[in-house]
């Protein structure tokens, strides 16, 4: 007989024997503490499996940044893990009535077609928005067993029979500080008695539905903004190189003082001068802006000039070209007003022509002779028409340039805007927003460019997976704002362990993270590990749930030479696998996969 079985066939013949002995002591029998052992452990792995649940469908939440992806699959999840019949997203509106997001609904096959619910069906509850959101306002939830039972308002009972509602579970989704809307698990055929984890695997489910809704929010804010920046830059800079190309750009003061310089000195006058219309006046005020003058006459610069009649008759011919020549001023026929205005500036012959800036008249240039009459000659006044229509065209380019530099600054702010709008989208893109180390989508990235460089340098790369342990009795028992702040930590602390620029340290999602160290063979990575986790140990959290009393870590090394001929997820499986058995060894544990003959150096 195999001496193994003895033990057992003697417990079999003596336990109706120690049973009854247990009776009379008062003590429990062996078939009750089986019975009791064995209820504890279908408790157990209820529990183990409904908190798998949870991080599979926050993980599949996390994963996506497309809304449409993240409800379908959180609805779906949710419906089947909860056993219920149909799962439905109610969105608030300004005025706090709303409707049901018929695109993000799941129902279970044979209740698709139960009345209107989740077809964008807008349900106005008053109560809501009386109350502006009512009790999911408070972060509070709704549970329902059986709305016969439950003593609803007869008007609430009567919407819910309209849409076949037997039962109900019910939690706010909040965006930042502000109340999105509700998500909200429904039983038909029966009544359905929603466990205390049902109701609070929802909570979770909402309240990460909510960071969702906030991160894809920001990121189609940026997206948004990225592409408007993109547009406008390159609008700018295709102005801005079509003007530089077409036109020569002149300095205004230089433009103004070269001209009129140059004028007085060809044509031998007294005065030459750029008058500047005041263009909210309708061309009856203006003043002179550059002026070149004989010292023996008075100036006219910045002095203003009124002529009402100016710009009731005579502007309008001077928008279409016209010129003014006059030889003598008595002899011209113009009015009394008119001679008054040249004879305080001391005017007897003067070619007066318009400067345009583009269509519109900017002003005019005047060529004055004061000390007598004169004659003006058709090549005088041709040169003076051909100038005004070069100063034109070089007012319009100065013109041009001040609004090419305003452009050109408004693009390189825009340019600037656009690379922060990148980087945050790019930040966004790889950094856990709690923790603040990289996110799990660029640890796959980085590992995956990591194995092909080792590949073809035939070096070692190790992995240690390691997360905290006893952690949802931590939350459960601390609370999740804590629980937040204890990854925050950690996450710190082991960064300040992983310092060399080659290697990564990224949260892989709940409490689990991971160290990529390139180049680094077992004994690298032990010593990596071991130095992870003193260093927690030394932060002493205190967590009063465990019997060490603070909080602690787990972890599992792999170490690897990678192949073509495999795949960076069998290093992941056997990281985490290593840490399975850290886990089964009592955790504060750190546990290698296997064990490697030669090492690279760390």
């Amino acid at each position: 007989m195999n001496n193994r079985k003895i033990p057992y066939i003697l417990a079999t013949l003596c336990r109706p024997i120690i049973n009854k002995i247990s009776k009379l002591l008062g003590l429990p029998t062996i078939d009750y503490l089986q019975a009791q052992l064995h209820q504890k452990t279908e408790q157990l792995e209820q529990i183990s499996a409904h908190q798998k649940a949870i991080y599979r469908v926050i993980s599949k939440i996390r994963a996506s940044l497309d809304l449409e992806t993240i409800f379908r699959t959180t609805t779906k999840e949710t419906c089947r893990l909860l056993g219920v019949e149909r799962v439905s997203v109610y969105r608030f509106s300004e005025d706090w009535g709303g409707q049901f997001l018929g695109d993000f609904e799941f129902t279970e096959p044979g209740w698709d077609n139960c009345g209107k619910l989740g077809k964008n069906t807008i349900w106005n509850d008053s109560y809501l928005q009386k109350h502006q959101g009512g009790r999911y306002r408070h972060n509070e939830t709704f549970v329902v067993e059986d709305i016969y039972t439950a003593g609803l308002s007869q008007c609430h009972a009567e919407i819910l029979e309209q849409f076949q509602i037997r039962a109900f579970a019910t939690a706010p989704i909040f965006v930042k500080q502000k109340l999105w809307g509700i998500l909200a698990a429904y039983q038909h055929s029966r009544p359905n008695n929603w466990q205390i984890s049902e109701v609070k695997f929802l909570t979770q489910v909402s309240a990460q539905l909510g960071m969702a809704l906030q991160q894809a929010e920001q990121l189609a804010e940026l997206e948004q903004k990225a592409k408007s920046l993109r547009e406008t830059g390159q609008q700018q800079i295709i102005l801005l190189n079509l003007i530089s190309a077409i036109r020569e750009s002149l300095d205004f003061d230089t433009l103004c003082q070269t001209t009129i310089k140059e004028v007085r000195k060809t044509l031998q006058c007294d005065r030459v001068g750029l008058f500047r219309f005041d263009l909210d006046s309708n061309y009856c005020y203006g003043e002179f802006v550059a002026e070149s003058v004989l010292p023996i006459y008075d100036s006219a610069l910045l002095k203003k000039v009124k002529d009402y009649c100016f710009g009731e008759k005579y502007a309008i011919h001077y928008q279409h070209g016209s010129i003014q020549v006059l030889t003598d001023i008595y002899n011209a026929g113009l009015k009394d007003c008119h001679i008054q205005v040249l004879e305080e500036f001391q005017i007897r012959a003067q070619i007066i022509v318009p400067l345009m800036n583009g269509s519109k008249l900017w002003g005019l240039l005047c060529i004055h002779q004061c000390e007598n009459t004169r004659e003006w000659s058709k090549n005088e006044i041709r040169f003076v028409k051909q100038l005004a229509a070069q100063f034109s065209i070089a007012l319009q380019n100065s013109h041009l340039l001040a609004q090419t530099r305003s452009q050109a600054e408004e693009l390189s702010q825009a340019l600037d805007a656009l690379q922060e709008a990148n980087d945050k989208l790019e930040n966004l893109a790889r950094l856990d927003s709690l923790t603040q180390v990289p996110n799990r989508r660029y640890f796959d990235e980085f590992l995956d460019l990591e194995w092909k460089r080792l590949v073809r340098e035939k070096q070692y790369l190790s992995l240690i997976m390691f997360d905290i342990d006893h952690f949802k009795l931590y939350n459960d028992f601390y609370g999740h704002q804590a629980g937040d702040q204890c990854l925050v930590k950690i996450a710190k602390t082991a960064k300040e362990i992983v310092k060399r620029p080659v290697d990564l340290l990224a949260r892989y999602g709940g409490e689990e993270f991971a160290v990529i160290l390139p180049n680094t063979g077992q004994s690298g990575a032990c010593v990596v590990a071991e130095q992870i986790k003193s260093a927690i140990n030394n932060l002493g959290i205190p967590h009063g749930r465990t019997e060490k009393q603070i909080v602690t870590l787990s972890l599992g090394i792999a170490t690897q030479i990678p192949s073509v001929y495999q795949t960076p997820q069998k290093l992941i499986l056997e990281a985490d696998q290593a840490l399975y058995q850290a886990k089964q060894q009592g955790r504060d544990y750190c546990m290698h996969f296997r064990t490697i003959e030669k090492d690279a150096d760390y």
